[in-house]
């Protein structure tokens, strides 16, 4: 909803500043009192009408929800220093709401437990601000992070997390994760594709080869977008099918600057089918 920024102006950010140190000022309720639970009411509801407004109020009574936080940051577009700055606020309010005894008990089951959702929502999109800005050895701190606390990954984090490590040449890192993942190989593109590259990279052409056939039956709409044929559509497809275009437009837009990082991939990529 807020992700239109025409919603959202100057005064309303300045509003969400003075709430944001309202909140690291302790003026935030308990965890768990009525007035939680009353504000993440009024952000559900706002999700659903579009109604602002009701972000205020919830502010109002919550001066730290993170989700409603959260909604103020899409005003930034992604590489601006002062949406990156924002994030990184958020992070560090998201994380005293949860508090050192959570990140000690239940690391490892993050996300399974509710309370830490926003917390996770909110280290994500400052991980692809970080990417965005360039700074890719910091965003791949934050998705280790969220990794290590979520080990199931259920937001996906590893699909961006090895696309990073090939396209730094941390090839040993990118093993490791796509081993960890292995399972997942023949039936996602996701993991289909990075471990031809993987392979490509490490030397073992005749792997990098049989990697190749699966990925293109598993998802042949990629190669397209990898060597340029195709453009990336300006916004990504939120959902997908195995096998389809919109798998295909998501997988490329993670994995693309690994392959461009490395041309010689692209040039073994076109060989390959003569």
């Amino acid at each position: 909803m807020a992700k239109n920024k025409s919603r959202i102006d100057d005064a309303m950010l300045d509003h969400v500043r003075m709430t944001m140190e309202r909140s690291r000022g302790g003026a935030a309720p308990k965890e768990g009192s009525p007035e939680e639970f009353k504000a993440q009411d009024l952000y559900y509801e706002a999700m659903e009408t579009g109604d602002m407004d009701l972000i205020y109020d919830a502010l109002e009574i919550d001066p730290g929800s993170v989700d409603c936080l959260l909604q103020f940051l899409y005003a930034f577009d992604g590489d601006s220093l002062e949406g990156l700055q924002f994030a990184q606020q958020i992070v560090k309010i998201a994380e005293k709401r949860l508090g050192k005894k959570m990140f000690k008990e239940c690391k490892g089951h993050f996300w399974g437990m509710l309370e830490t959702r926003p917390y996770m929502r909110a280290r994500s999109e400052l991980a692809q601000r970080l990417l965005k800005m360039g700074q890719i050895d910091e965003s791949i701190v934050e998705h280790e992070g969220m990794l290590e606390l979520c080990p199931g990954d259920n937001l996906g984090i590893r699909y961006g997390l090895v696309g990073l490590y090939l396209q730094q040449n941390r090839l040993t890192d990118a093993a490791r994760l796509l081993k960890e993942f292995e399972d997942e190989r023949p039936y996602s593109a996701m993991m289909a594709w990075p471990y031809v590259l993987e392979r490509f990279l490490s030397g073992a052409l005749d792997e990098a080869a049989e990697a190749l056939s699966v990925a293109r039956e598993q998802n042949g709409y990629v190669e397209a977008y990898l060597n340029g044929h195709r453009n990336l559509p300006k916004e990504s497809a939120g959902s997908y099918s195995p096998g389809s275009r919109e798998e295909a437009e998501i997988c490329a837009d993670l994995q693309k600057p690994a392959w461009d990082a490395h041309p010689e991939s692209i040039e073994w990529l076109e060989a390959s089918k003569k």
